[in-house]
């Protein structure tokens, strides 16, 4: 098992704008299963691969790209239970970010 805070547990994750994410962690850290499990697109799902590196004392910067070209950075904070994410998805001919907050907590 990974040093990293997150590595072989499941969050979920509330968002400002009402969403609500499971996330599943692979034991390493390096992959992510994540679930809309409240939202728009509720009940999509999919596998990633993710790079992590610890960037303060419990604070963790996590980025993955998605098959529909989206991708995602996160900074998870253990202190403070938090998450910041920045989203890059393709619009148009070009792409769109987006920055959203969240807390988290832990499930079993």
């Amino acid at each position: 098992m990974s040093d990293f805070a997150f590595a072989g547990k499941t969050f979920e994750l509330h968002m400002e704008d009402g969403v609500v994410f499971r996330n599943t962690y692979g034991p390493e850290g390096n992959t992510l299963r994540y679930r809309e499990i409240d939202g728009a697109t509720e009940g999509a799902s999919e596998d990633v691969r993710v790079h992590a590196a610890e960037v303060g004392r419990k604070m963790y910067l996590l980025g993955w790209n998605e098959i529909s070209g989206t991708a995602v950075t996160h900074v998870m904070d253990f202190k403070n239970s938090t998450v910041t994410a920045f989203w890059s998805f393709p619009e148009g001919s070009g792409r769109t970010g987006q920055i959203h907050t969240a807390t988290f907590k832990e499930i079993d």
